[in-house]
């Protein structure tokens, strides 16, 4: 059974949408089904409160805009590299689940893009 609900999304992403569901030869629907199941598995896995281990990649046009020292408890190693104009950045987190979702949050506000992978 499907839902059918209407969202706003900004122009560039409509667009990146559109190609990506005609590059893989299925509708729009198919696409955000995949993507919004995949960010809801990942957010629900931290929103489960538990000791976790997991990465996340932020990507930048400049500084982070974050104090990091809020979250030394659950940063086991950071990178920082440049490249094409962004600056990429790799965090390796273990810990409180929820202090990792909480810096998640954080990041994505500040971040161009941001991507939270459960290892276990």
């Amino acid at each position: 059974m499907r839902r059918r609900f209407g969202v706003s999304i900004p122009e560039d992403l409509a667009s990146e949408l559109d190609d990506v569901s005609r590059e893989c030869g299925v509708d729009r629907s198919t696409v955000v089904a995949s993507a919004l199941g995949n960010y809801l598995a990942s957010i629900k896995h931290y929103k489960k409160r538990h000791n976790c281990l997991g990465v996340c990649l932020a990507i930048t046009k400049g500084e982070l805009g974050l104090n990091l020292e809020e979250f030394k408890d659950v940063i086991v190693s950071y990178q920082h590299s440049h490249t094409d104009n962004m600056c990429v950045n790799i965090f390796l987190l273990k810990g409180d689940s929820e202090k990792i979702l909480k810096l998640y949050y954080k990041l994505e506000k500040n971040c161009l893009r941001t991507v939270l992978v459960p290892l276990h």
